[in-house]
């Protein structure tokens, strides 16, 4: 059984995933939140995680583990 740290609050788990039981929630709500805005706002010029943290009310910490997500690399590439 692997023993893996959440990315959100540092607590240990076993379960799998990201994050633990505790934060999945919030986790999953950020990321929409985030995935939405992205999508909404890709030809606009977003050029900083500061500038989406800013607009979404994400930390610019769970942006950038958001940014190691599969599927999320594209977003990568877009900010600096």
């Amino acid at each position: 059984m692997e023993v893996i740290r959440c990315a959100r609050c540092g607590a240990f788990y076993t379960n799998g995933g990201n994050v633990c039981s505790n934060c999945i929630e919030k986790d999953n709500y950020e990321l929409s939140k985030f995935k939405n805005f992205m999508e909404d706002n890709i030809g606009n010029n977003i050029q900083s995680l500061s500038q989406v943290s800013l607009q979404t009310g994400i930390s610019e910490k769970v942006l950038n583990n958001f940014l190691d997500y599969d599927g999320f690399q594209d977003y990568k590439k877009l900010l600096k």
